[in-house]
């Protein structure tokens, strides 16, 4: 074990918390005819905070952007199939703004294809083969999206799809027809003769009540927040893991600060808040875990296994189930086939094999590697740990009360289990990355019940969570939106995010219900602005009204 004092590099400009952030834009959209339009995405950019707030029109076309600052602002209006319009040096206060939409045609409607149509584009000669290449070739990135389409000539994607294929097994079917795939697909003369592309229709009820912050993050271009999470101090923490750091935001401010880890790189992945207040990290590079104490800002790192010093070691996923009184910390490894507790002041680590009969195996290494335990959750009903193994394709149960796990596990009925959650009533849901699914799992009957998502063949669902409201959260991770899914009606909603290329991972929710993400795409020059962001949804209430509503 090792202690060391982290050496914190200020981000940001410290904004003064005087400022008034109760300035307000608002206007209304209109089509080309002088028609009022709704869902359409307004956003206000505040270049000196590098954040941007978002809101979309509503039925009688009006837009209300408030709690801005007493600043000028870039202001855009986005919807896929119109061009943008901007509005320049915006005063906080504005009134009457007016945006008038033109459709957008050619290159310009093209720009707009999301990664999910460019992805849809590849012809295949199996599921079996698409399923494959879903599975290994975007676990960090967006596909389909128009900066991944740029290589043209045969060596350039050999060259790409060799470096993808060390993390994980391609079949031999697919290594030996992908590079062709692609080429018949990507290239110039080939996206000139696809159909133009069909936005999907304008955003309407639900799905326009929201308010969306963005902060970007980082060092553009080399830049990747992967996960976060919530302080009890007001802050939001999150990984790094090109910079080998750990960064803070103050969302009232705006000030961002960067911890890096000590030494060499250690790959900083997840990230969990402690019931004593400290940060837990895995350290999936150095095969390590690490606590960020928010007091003295000091690091201490240990070891994540018995005998960490062994190659293949891959810390993944963490939780801590807040009713546990020991505050164990789980994780699972997805270099080895096994989940493991870490007491948070002793420091035992404990480990709890997992089944392996009958399980598919990733030939690549670090997380395709193996079997590859995934995500982990406590269910809050009886305290058994849940995990997912992504290349397995299993949903796995362990009983910490009893002295070698009583581990069962049971094979979900579609691809690719990523990171899940469990609800409230036990209930498992599960996101199914390789096609586009979601499932819940009653434990008690054993058995499931499966929803599509919308154009599901072309979906990549990461991860979802569960709101303190009941409903579940699911990254659209192809498609730049969060899904929410209410268990109860079967609606599904979609909420758009601002940023083209918007890969997320993770999702959290704070103490008033406000919905926290993070674009986390790599490499991040494929991003719109080349930064990683956080992102925080607000759902539009009572204390969030909008113009025209009453």
């Amino acid at each position: 074990m090792t202690r060391t004092t982290c050496c914190a590099i200020a981000l940001g400009l410290c904004f003064s918390m005087a400022q008034s952030n109760a300035e307000t834009i608002r206007g209304t959209v209109v089509d080309a005819s002088g028609k009022v339009m709704e869902g359409v995405m307004v956003s206000a950019f505040d270049e000196d905070r590098k954040q941007s707030v978002s809101v979309f029109s509503q039925k009688d076309g009006a837009f209300l952007l408030d709690g801005l600052r007493e600043t000028t602002f870039s202001v855009r209006a986005r919807l896929l199939g119109q061009l943008d319009e901007w509005e320049e040096d915006i005063e906080g206060g504005a009134k009457g703004l007016s945006f008038t939409m033109k459709p957008a045609t050619g290159e310009d409607l093209e720009i707009q294809r999301t990664a999910d149509s460019g992805f849809s584009m590849l012809k295949w000669d199996s599921i079996k083969d698409k399923e494959n290449y879903k599975m290994m070739c975007t676990y960090c990135h967006q596909t389909g999206s128009r900066g991944w389409r740029t290589p043209e000539k045969p060596v350039d994607w050999q060259t790409m799809i060799r470096r993808m294929d060390g993390f994980g097994g391609l079949y031999k079917h697919t290594q030996e027809t992908l590079i062709n795939r692609l080429v018949e697909t990507y290239s110039e003369e080939a996206v000139q003769k696809w159909p133009a592309f069909v936005p999907p229709p304008a955003p309407r009820g639900t799905a326009t009540k929201a308010r969306i912050t963005e902060w970007d993050m980082g060092t553009r271009f080399k830049v990747m927040i992967h996960d976060l999470e919530l302080g009890a101090d007001g802050l939001v923490y999150a990984v790094d893991m090109s910079q080998n750091a750990m960064v803070t935001l103050d969302p009232e401010t705006g000030k961002r600060e960067l911890y890096r880890f000590p030494g060499r790189y250690r790959g900083p992945h997840s990230i969990e808040r402690g019931n004593d207040g400290q940060m837990w990290f895995t350290l999936c590079g150095s095969g390590e875990m690490a606590r960020f104490n928010e007091k003295t800002k000091d690091f201490t790192l240990t070891s994540s296994a018995v005998a960490p010093a062994t190659r293949g070691s891959y810390p993944h996923t963490l939780r801590i189930n807040p009713s546990d009184p020991e505050g164990l910390v789980w994780y699972t490894d997805a270099g080895r086939n096994s989940c493991y507790s870490i007491h948070p002041e002793s420091l035992f680590v404990k480990e709890f094999k997992l089944l392996s009969k009958d399980q598919a195996v990733g030939a690549g290494r670090g997380e395709s590697r193996g079997i590859t335990p995934y995500g982990i959750d406590y269910s809050p009903v009886d305290g058994t740990i849940w995990y997912t193994k992504l290349n397995g394709n299993r949903i796995g149960r362990i009983d910490p009360k009893a002295p070698n796990g009583d581990i069962k596990e049971w094979n979900p009925p579609f691809r690719g289990p990523r990171r899940l959650h469990v609800a409230q009533d036990g209930m498992v849901w599960v996101p199914g990355f390789g096609s586009g699914v979601f499932g819940k799992f009653d434990p008690n009957t054993e058995e499931w019940k499966v929803y599509d998502l919308p154009d599901k063949d072309n979906q990549i669902p990461y991860a979802l969570n569960i709101d303190p409201k009941g409903y579940i959260w699911i990254c659209g991770t192809n498609n730049d939106v969060l899904h929410r899914f209410n268990p109860k009606t079967e609606e599904l909603v979609e909420f758009r995010l601002p940023s083209r290329v918007s890969y997320t991972r993770e999702i959290e929710f704070d103490a008033d219900g406000n919905i926290w993400t993070c674009n986390s795409n790599g490499p991040a020059r494929h991003t719109e602005r080349g930064y990683g962001s956080i992102i925080k949804l607000e759902i539009i209430g009572k204390n969030l009204k909008v113009a025209g509503d009453d």
